[in-house]
């Protein structure tokens, strides 16, 4: 796959997102694009052989959920209770321990 195909790719799967999340407009994109990067990076970690460019069905709506959960959540600590989101949680775990360390 060459670049411009990752990256309309990418682009493809960024309007899904939104759309998944009911999102219509383009204030939050970056937002959203960081969150996408960072459910994708973390389903690397998790996924044998998982290859964000080829991602099964199951994989697309199991980060568009995580992404949506991301999204959500976006008070203080991920929950209303003042604790981490399952998905926050995960994501610090691996970074307290080492995650995907490049």
């Amino acid at each position: 796959m060459t670049d411009d195909e990752k990256t309309e790719y990418m682009s493809a799967f960024l309007e899904q997102v939104k759309t998944y999340c009911r999102i219509d407009y383009d204030d939050d994109e970056d937002i959203i694009t960081i969150m996408v990067e960072t459910v994708l990076a973390k389903l690397a970690e998790l996924i044998p052989n998982f290859d964000e460019y080829a991602m099964t069905s199951r994989q697309k709506l199991l980060a568009m959920t995580f992404v949506k959960e991301l999204y959500d959540n976006t008070n203080a600590y991920g929950r209303a209770d003042g604790g981490l989101s399952n998905a926050a949680s995960t994501m610090l775990l691996s970074e307290m321990y080492g995650g995907a360390a490049e």
